[in-house]
């Protein structure tokens, strides 16, 4: 630890500096040291013979004094005397020896000295007693002593202010004495040579030296004192907490310790204060602390140098310092996280309101530093312990972890974190026996699973058979042949190494181990616990990734989910919907090789259809809209055209209580269905009497639902919407289609997808597309109506009439007398 430098003023510096002796030596400390061992040793021992001697010598000039004095007649003076008592044995002893007017002289002057002396003494006593009759006067007048004070102004009948005074004892105000403090003040000097020693000019606040406790302890304190007492405890320790911070961040390598006073404010009781620490203050501290780690930890992984064994340089030798220090640190902070979260995960904690809300935010906190640096030491730490709180009885703290992996996986370039966590995920819920919360399932929705061939290995196996009929080649070519081939390939494997092929290779490898945890958590679920309550999430998740599906367990996972619609009668829409959405996917893709009947899967999708409307399940309208998609435009061809119209019709029907933005992503898709086929030509005519039957919208079996002796009349409703795209593309389509001309659509619009048109319309955030236009002002302009007539022989009477009918002067109103006029 250095030295503390105190800053002084120059003056008190100066002033140090003159005052202050100039230190001893260690040569010089040792001779006094042992001059004062040798008087203490001679004390100790008696009267030697070298101090007798000395004495005799001194005895001896006392006696040739004696002798000189003596024969002067003279008497010996006595060393007992006081210095008056000297003087005036000395002034008697001249007098023997003087006469006359010398001897007149000299008792003239002994009696004038000692007049002076009791003219002093007496002056010295009357002094003290005018000091002592002051100080008397003083404080009697002091206490008789009376001062005016004002007091509150009256206000009388008459409404005059009268204005009131009175006299009061005078109490003098008790004068502080300043407590000097007998501190060293130590100031080092030192030398340009000599190691500069940091001194930080944020130590007091760091300290707290002004800390005070909360709540004075001397008098009543009301609910207002207690508030406004803890509210400048907060601002305080904000101030605080933001000078420690920025000082931190402006100088990480000079301040690592200045971490321990943030630990210190996490604490429910402060060590170095010995107060409890505010719930506001414990939050602000950790957050704090977590955005100083978010801006000062390195991008990568920091590794570890012996210094000991190996020689650096200096500056590599403070880099690696700082690293060090920096990883102590952080791996207290997290210590501490992990202490939050044990109170409310684990058996026996203490689960109160508190701890909870520290969990949540040591949670909050744990999620941002996983994001933002997801190489660092310890990491894999955090996301063992976020898999956890993934599984917790809060919600809250449920959706963070859920949104921090999803922002992860969508992020993560290298892909080792990814795999980590849904190796862990999938250790959870084996572990759990599927008993899990459902975030546990849809945070892997985030994946970006796009390209991955699981059917690898096979292929890996087809390669080596042909690279080993090529080498049977090889060796049946000649030398040149053989030599202009090697060539050849070692320029291929530096072209693929220029393109980073090998890394491509490595990243699908990971992919592809990622996707087959992920499937081996969907299919354990399906296949141990049809019921659980993930189940909605594993169709979700199927749905999302089936196109990467393994050929063979295609039909095995068809009729799993067959049987899931079929058997469990209290299966959401919702679930149903991702059932067959999935199935589709399948046999859209890969799936369509295999011999699978999917005729009673259209009648699963057209029952559902309806299941959706303009309430909390519209946001469930993309699921019907990916599987349109599947069924309405890749399986088109493999459709009956009974049943392409069933469900264009019924699509059309729910498409009148949904909100615009599903109302106008459903006309997009019966658009591009009008534009792939030319069958749904006879929805728009209104002739009734082609075709046999009536249209039965009830039937659960579109192909014997007779939808093509109908017509598309809700296009004539949708003609008058609310909603101006909405109109517009309705007559777009009661029109044909058409590519130009009347009732053709802006490009703007055209090109948009059903997905595009949902999505861009939404007006979740009150927010309407196209905006409302404002109404023009204007004045409305009045019309005079032409009379009409009944009768028309009162048509004659009136025109008889007409000239006799006048107008009023005072109102401006048309005044006619029937009655006097026909009589």
């Amino acid at each position: 630890m250095g030295v503390k430098k105190v800053k002084i003023s120059s003056v008190k510096r100066a002033a140090h500096l003159k005052s202050k002796k100039t230190p001893l030596t260690k040569q010089q400390q040792n001779k006094i040291k042992q001059k004062k061992e040798n008087l203490r040793s001679k004390r100790d021992q008696g009267p030697s013979i070298f101090s007798q001697k000395a004495h005799k010598r001194d005895n001896l000039a006392q006696r040739k004094k004696h002798n000189k004095l003596s024969s002067l007649g003279l008497a010996p003076l006595e060393a007992d005397n006081d210095d008056d008592g000297d003087d005036d044995n000395l002034l008697d002893n001249i007098a023997d020896m003087l006469d006359g007017d010398d001897l007149a002289m000299l008792n003239e002057n002994k009696r004038k000295r000692k007049a002076k002396t009791v003219e002093d003494v007496d002056d010295q006593q009357q002094s003290v007693g005018l000091e002592m009759a002051y100080a008397t006067a003083s404080k009697k007048e002091e206490e008789t002593q009376k001062i005016k004070v004002n007091l509150l102004p009256i206000k009388s009948r008459d409404g005059e202010i009268i204005t009131r005074s009175t006299e009061v004892d005078y109490v003098p105000k008790p004068k502080l004495q300043k407590q000097e403090e007998d501190s060293d003040v130590e100031v080092n000097e030192e030398d340009d040579d000599e190691a500069s020693v940091y001194t930080d000019s944020d130590d007091d606040v760091v300290n707290d030296e002004a800390a005070a406790p909360i709540v004075p302890t001397k008098k009543m304190i009301s609910t207002t004192d207690l508030l406004i007492a803890r509210q400048q405890e907060i601002e305080r320790q904000k101030y605080r907490i933001g000078i420690i911070c920025s000082g931190m961040l402006e100088k990480p390598e000079d301040k690592m310790r200045n971490f321990h006073a943030l630990y210190e404010l996490m604490d429910e009781i402060n060590p170095a204060s010995g107060l409890p620490n505010l719930m506001p203050v414990r939050k602000l501290a950790m957050i704090s602390v977590t955005e100083i780690f978010k801006d000062i930890l390195p991008e990568y992984r920091v590794g570890q140098i012996d210094t000991k064994m190996q020689t650096v340089r200096k500056a590599t030798l403070e880099r690696v310092t700082f690293e060090n220090a920096l990883l102590q640190q952080f791996k207290k902070f997290l210590q501490k996280m992990e202490q939050f979260t044990a109170q409310v995960n684990k058996r026996g904690g203490l689960k109160n309101p508190q701890t909870v809300k520290l969990a949540t935010v040591a949670v909050q906190c744990m999620c941002e530093l996983l994001e933002a640096h997801p190489y660092f030491n310890y990491v894999q730490n955090i996301a063992q312990l976020l898999v956890y709180m993934l599984n917790c009885h809060y919600g809250t703290m449920r959706q963070a972890v859920n949104q921090c992996f999803r922002t992860l996986f969508a992020n993560d370039k290298k892909l080792d974190m990814t795999l980590f966590i849904v190796r862990r995920i999938n250790n959870l819920i084996k572990t759990k026996q599927n008993n899990v919360h459902v975030e546990c399932i849809t945070c892997m929705m985030g994946l970006k699973i796009k390209n991955v061939n699981l059917d690898a290995e096979k292929e890996n196996e087809l390669k080596q058979k042909k690279l080993e009929s090529h080498r049977q080649r090889l060796i049946s070519m000649s030398k040149k042949e053989r030599k202009r081939r090697k060539k050849l390939t070692e320029l291929n494997k530096e072209l693929e190494e220029t393109r980073a092929e090998e890394n491509k290779q490595v990243k699908l490898q990971k992919l592809t181990e990622i996707i087959k945890m992920v499937f081996t958590i969907y299919f354990r679920v399906l296949k141990n616990d049809p019921t659980s309550r993930v189940l909605s999430a594993i169709l979700e998740g199927l749905a999302e990734f089936a196109h990467v599906i393994n050929l063979d367990f295609f039909s095995d996972l068809i009729n799993v989910l067959n049987q899931i619609l079929e058997e469990q009668d209290e299966l959401g829409y919702r679930e149903r919907l991702h059932c067959i959405q999935t199935i589709f996917v399948i046999l859209s893709g890969q799936g369509e090789v295999l011999n699978i009947d999917p005729i009673r899967f259209y009648q699963h999708f057209y029952r559902n259809m309806l299941a959706v409307q303009a309430g909390k399940n519209h946001a469930d309208f993309t699921i019907i809209l990916r599987t349109l998609d599947e069924v309405l435009v890749k399986r088109r061809r493999n459709m009956s055209q009974q049943r392409l119209m069933a469900f264009v019709k019924r699509l059309l029907t729910g498409s009148l209580y949904l909100l615009h933005n599903g109302t106008l992503a459903t006309l997009g898709t019966i658009k591009q269905t009008f534009q792939l086929t030319s069958v749904l030509d006879t929805l728009l005519d209104t002739d009734c009497s082609i075709g046999s039957g009536r249209y039965d919208p009830e039937l659960e079996d579109p192909e014997y639902c007779n939808a093509a002796v109908t017509s598309l009349y809700e296009l004539t409703i949708l003609a008058r919407h609310y909603h101006p795209t909405v109109r517009r593309l309705a007559m777009h389509i009661a029109n044909g289609v058409p590519a130009s001309g009347d009732g053709a659509l802006p490009t703007d619009i055209g090109k948009l997808t059903s997905h595009e048109l949902f999505t861009q319309f939404d007006s979740t955030q009150m927010a309407f597309n196209p905006t409302i236009p404002l109404p023009k002002a204007g004045q409305p302009k009045l019309k005079r109506g032409k009379p009409m007539f009944i009768r028309s022989d009162f048509k004659r009477e009136y025109n008889k009439k007409e000239g006799k009918f006048t107008l009023s002067k005072d109102k401006p109103t048309l005044q006619l007398d029937f009655l006097s006029a026909l009589q």
